[in-house]
């Protein structure tokens, strides 16, 4: 698997150059060759780009791009693609600023990768605990569940009812770490910007499932997340908006039954009444926004980060 099969990589940062100078470091040191390393800048203002450009005078692998926006994790990785379909090759890995692979990271994806597919290496937080939040299944056909990821790859291996010593399916990846096989690309085409954050990646793998492409973990393929999991977002933040509308828009996109798909009017429906109960008008304010621009991913100007 390792023999002539040529890996492009792209890293989407966002005023994190601490973060992103270990992890080119660690894409650079890897057990075997990556021919490309893309940075894809969302615009930062913290002094990235000097930094990218002082590491590329030693590494001409490494190449700056610029978004000239904040496009979110979505435009940019979208942005991404874009850079790397100028370039010949078999595989595509996406990598945050946050995630740091070991240095045989790569090596252990391309050794247990068999045919076209999508492959997650398994993330570790800082004290060596499972961080692999994939879900093992995603549910679409449950109308009255608030939280579809039903179980994770995290839950399954405190529980131990999933063997870490070999692959195993999931139903889809983050864009932190994954390997994409370059028929899916041609296949299914970009990442759907209008995302912005969340979801991005969900959409991308429902849609790479649908055309009959598995996704499955590597355990052997380890990464660090750099940052904790920050699941308790504030609802009624721009973060919020996002959060709601582009989980209405799965619902209503890709629902499997009529009753999915018209989640979306129910539910924030009783989430407006609850926030007008408790008197949080902000919070009304994010979830009218969020149901209005699920259908179509409509951006709205006023949530920005």
């Amino acid at each position: 698997m390792l023999t002539n099969k040529s890996v492009i990589a792209v890293i989407v940062t966002y005023k994190r150059k601490n973060f992103l100078k270990s992890i080119i470091k660690s894409l650079s040191e890897q057990t075997v060759n990556i021919e490309k390393i893309l940075v894809i800048d969302n615009n930062s203002s913290d002094g990235t780009e000097e930094l990218v450009r002082n590491i590329i005078r030693n590494n001409q692998n490494i190449s700056y791009h610029n978004t000239g926006d904040n496009l979110g994790g979505a435009g940019g990785f979208r942005y991404g693609f874009t850079k790397a379909l100028e370039f010949n090759f078999d595989y595509l890995w996406l990598m945050d600023d946050d995630l740091l692979p070991e240095i045989d990271c790569l090596e252990k994806l391309l050794e247990n990768c068999q045919g076209s597919g999508i492959f997650q290496p398994m993330r570790y937080d800082k004290s060596g605990n499972c961080a692999e939040l994939s879900p093992l299944e995603y549910n679409l056909t449950n109308p009255f569940l608030i939280r579809s990821k039903t179980k994770t790859v995290k839950e399954a291996v405190l529980e131990g009812t999933i063997n870490t010593e070999s692959i195993f399916e999931i139903h889809s990846v983050p864009f932190e770490g994954p390997l994409i096989t370059r028929d899916i690309i041609d296949s299914i085409g970009l990442p759907n910007a209008k995302f912005f954050i969340f979801n991005d990646d969900l959409d991308y793998s429902i849609r790479a499932k649908k055309k009959g492409y598995t996704i499955k973990c590597v355990p052997k393929a380890k990464a660090i997340r750099l940052l904790d999991n920050n699941l308790s977002a504030d609802l009624s933040s721009w973060k919020g908006y996002f959060m709601w509308r582009n989980y209405f828009y799965i619902n209503r996109t890709y629902g499997e039954n009529f009753f999915v798909r018209i989640k979306p009017y129910w539910l924030s429906a009783a989430v407006f009444t609850y926030s007008l109960l408790k008197f949080d008008l902000a919070a009304c304010k994010v979830i009218y926004h969020a149901f209005c621009d699920s259908k179509k991913l409509t951006n709205s100007e006023l949530y920005k980060p």
